[in-house]
């Protein structure tokens, strides 16, 4: 018996016991990174408004290049796990390599990038000009953030693929407790530098990470995966063939998330108060990502059990842990879309007491979103699984179509056209991501995705 299924049983034994080695550990990194992502912006309130706002939106222009990575992630899981479920592996570790050294030059290339065009995109964003100044000195510093988590990112994924989700666990923790003590040191206590600002919470994130990729480096080299230490070069042109037919649709169904979120900040320029409407919209997204965190971790679960059991030929167990998943899902977002909805004020508070707009419009982002909640799991679950076959094409398809068909013209109609100022958009958020669950759901249940070659 190979060792990762001695860890996490994904192709044989108990469908429930995969899904719990798989997902608690992911439960507990996903309530790390949302902690983190919390103290970022609490953090950053401590320095105004425009600062948080700053912080929402600098982090967006870093995910739009971040989505390039983790879609390498994507393709590593799929390649990974289908090969470690057919027992090779010879062909898991040479994709981790490959992996791993083909996202390194795509963190160093993005990295450059973000920093030479940032001034153009950020007043694309945002009018407000306190908040374009401050996201131009984070984002000066976060750049440098794309390099180490590119390792990070891939380490990961590959970890997962052979059903380790322990050591991503680890991992993550070390980068969150850096990043949350340096957030601190830096803005409360003003070290090691006095008045940093908004440069000393993207530092705090650059130097976690950076500490996370040594870390990773390390469990990689001791770990199943050591073969892939003697294949990082050369770069072989089948395989990245192989990935950017996996991988460049899953960056383009991010991507589609990630520019309809810039339209969604232009819509959100035309209410009467653009500044509270951009920190609820930073606020709402970071206290979401803490709530709705069972789905994150449900989805990437789920990814590799369907990859391992495609690759184990176990066809109708991939199908029972897809929907399996799902319907723990719907039961856990059901239960938190409640609470949301009741404390949302209350959570509005936690993060933006002095700024009643913007208590306001985060209690409406909190309280309209989590109607859609419960579809909002669905889909990340159900698109979990598809990824995991290697089934980005459609994925990427039912994105695109709910974030700029129905989205956008949808929260233009309802912010500009009838008024409904920023709780129009928050309402379009909603209604697409309802109609994702349902097309992504039909997907699924058709089985396409069962003969998708990876």
């Amino acid at each position: 018996m190979l060792e990762a299924e001695k860890d996490a049983p994904l192709v044989s034994g108990s469908l429930w016991k995969s899904i719990w080695v798989m997902s608690w550990p992911l439960l507990v990194a996903t309530v790390a990174t949302s902690i983190v992502a919390l103290v970022n912006v609490q953090v950053a309130g401590l320095l105004g408004a425009a600062s948080q706002a700053a912080v929402g939106v600098a982090e967006q222009i870093i995910f739009m290049f971040q989505v390039f990575l983790m879609s390498v992630g994507v393709g590593t899981t799929a390649i990974v796990s289908r090969a470690y479920g057919a027992k090779d592996v010879a062909e898991a570790d040479f994709a981790t390599a490959q992996s791993l050294s083909l996202s390194i030059l795509i963190g160093v290339a993005l990295s450059v990038t973000a920093i030479l065009t940032a001034r153009w995109i950020i007043p694309l964003l945002s009018d407000a000009t306190d908040v374009n100044v401050q996201s131009s000195l984070y984002l000066t510093v976060y750049a440098l953030y794309l390099v180490p988590f590119s390792l990070v990112c891939i380490a990961n994924a590959a970890f997962r693929a052979i059903g380790n989700a322990r050591i991503p666990l680890i991992i993550i923790c070390i980068e969150v407790a850096i990043n949350i003590a340096g957030d601190y040191l830096t803005v409360v206590y003003n070290w090691p530098v006095p008045g940093l600002g908004v440069r000393g919470i993207a530092a705090s994130a650059v130097t976690g990470a950076l500490v996370a990729a040594i870390a990773a480096i390390i469990f990689v080299r001791r770990s199943q995966l050591k073969g892939s230490m003697s294949q990082l070069l050369p770069l072989s042109a089948s395989f990245i063939k192989r990935m950017i037919n996996i991988g460049v649709p899953a960056a383009l169904q991010r991507l589609s998330w990630a520019f309809s979120v810039f339209g969604l900040f232009f819509i959100l320029s035309k209410v009467a108060n653009p500044t509270a409407a951009l920190a609820a919209w930073t606020i709402g997204m970071r206290v979401e990502a803490l709530l709705f965190m069972p789905e994150l971790a449900l989805s990437i679960a789920v990814s590799s059990i369907v990859g391992q059991n495609l690759g184990a030929g176990k066809v109708d167990r991939a199908f029972g842990a897809g929907w399996t998943v799902c319907g723990i899902a719907v039961l856990m977002m059901g239960t938190v879309c409640v609470g949301e909805f009741i404390f949302a004020r209350q959570l509005a508070e936690m993060m933006c007491a002095d700024d009643l707009a913007t208590v306001e419009a985060t209690t409406s982002f909190l309280q309209i979103n989590a109607i859609g909640a419960v579809f909002q799991g669905i889909n990340a679950v159900i698109s979990g699984a598809l990824q995991g076959a290697g089934d980005t094409k459609i994925t990427m398809w039912i994105s695109i179509v709910c974030y700029w068909i129905i989205r956008l013209p949808l929260a233009w109609f309802l912010v500009v056209s009838l008024g409904m100022g920023a709780s129009g958009a928050w309402i379009s958020m909603a209604a697409s991501a309802t109609i994702s669950a349902i097309a992504m759901s039909v997907r699924f249940q058709t089985g396409g995705w069962v003969h998708r070659r990876v």
